[in-house]
């Protein structure tokens, strides 16, 4: 995804509203876990980077 896209999207929201994302595995496509744990990196980045965080433990099934 580009930053505009991003930007332009999280615009449509009045800016006190909560964001939340909701995980998946990439292959299989199943649900992992919905988070509103999201922090901008600002260090060792070379281009705009969230985290997400994730309890390892939910990815246990897919090891």
């Amino acid at each position: 995804m580009k930053a505009g896209e991003l930007i332009d999207f999280l615009m449509l929201y009045d800016k006190d509203d909560a964001v939340q994302i909701e995980i998946y595995e990439t292959l299989s496509d199943n649900y992992i876990d919905t988070t509103a744990t999201i922090t901008i990196v600002e260090e060792n980045v070379n281009v705009p980077t969230l985290r997400i965080d994730v309890e390892a433990g939910k990815f246990k099934a897919f090891r």
